[in-house]
Formats: C-alpha cells, structure tokens, sequence
C-alpha cells in the first residue's frame, strides 16, 4: 500500500494517510473522517441533495464505523441500523423511520452491540464521493452496508417492531 495512504479501522477503504481529527466513538481513520466531512459539507450545500440522500449516508457511515462495545457506539449502531432497514427494506419515510429510530436511541440501553461484520466489498465514503453530483448513489451505497449487515438482521428486525409497537 502506498505510504501516503491506509486502511481505515472501521470500514476498511483506503484513504489518505493524514493527521487528523476522528469521530469520539465512530472508529475511522483520520482520512476517512474527513472524505466523510466533505461529503457532508457538500450535500449541505447542494440543494440537489434531499433528506433521505442525507440520511442514508450519516445512517451508512455510522454503521460502516461501528466503533466499540461502549454504550453510545452501541446505540448509534443499533439506532442507524433500524433506520436502514426502516427504509430500505420496509419503504417508511425519512421522518418516520428517524422517528422510531430515535426512540431506540433515546432509550438507553434499549440496543446491545452486534459484532460488526466485514466491510470488505461494500461500498464506502469514497463511493460517493467519486461522483457527488449523483445523491441517488446513497441508496446503492446504503443498500451496500445493509447487506454487509445481513447475519444481524433478525435482530434488527426484532428492535424495529419492539420499537414501532410503542406507539
């Protein structure tokens, strides 16, 4: 591998080699993090770029950087997760499925951790950033990750209808 380039921790792609902040409990390389900064800043800024673009790549990065047993890494997870599937599987909207989604995550503890899967072969940060004027990529990158997840999934289902059962 180049030197001036690494493997990130958490999703496996190889990014630039940099100095750099990372997430607190997200576990990423430095680069990453950042190639993940730019793609936020610019689907802030693009008015081409809507809700659900937005929420399928904070939803995909966080479950790509899944991080390590603590309880916030925990409840990202599992709350982003049942976003994912949320949406990509059952076609709830954005709002409704950060609804339920939330209500995971604000029940502390509600979620345990889930030993992450491999990466490798999935689609990651750099996917999108290759072409950022395409926000539908999000999709394919969100449906990537999804899958990376499958062994879990029973489980993922089970939080969401516990979840979606409460009101």
């Amino acid at each position: 591998m180049d030197e001036a380039k690494e493997e990130c921790v958490g999703c496996g792609a190889v990014v630039p080699r940099i100095q750099g902040p990372v997430h607190r409990y997200m576990t990423s390389a430095p680069g990453c993090w950042a190639m993940y900064g730019e793609l936020a800043a610019h689907f802030f800024s693009d008015a081409g770029w809507g809700e659900e673009e937005r929420q399928n790549c904070a939803d995909t990065f966080a479950v790509q950087h899944p991080g390590t047993p603590m309880p916030q890494a925990i409840q990202s997870v599992g709350g982003h997760l049942v976003g994912l599937y949320a949406r990509l599987e059952l076609g709830l909207t954005v709002d409704r499925a950060r609804e339920i989604m939330l209500r995971g995550i604000n029940d502390k503890g509600f979620f345990h951790w889930l030993t992450p899967p491999s990466f490798r072969n999935t689609h990651t940060v750099g996917f999108m950033l290759a072409d950022q004027n395409d926000p539908a990529r999000s999709r394919e990158w969100a449906a990537s990750a999804w899958q990376a997840w499958a062994p879990q999934h029973k489980q993922v289902r089970t939080w969401y209808e516990t979840l979606a059962a409460d009101h």
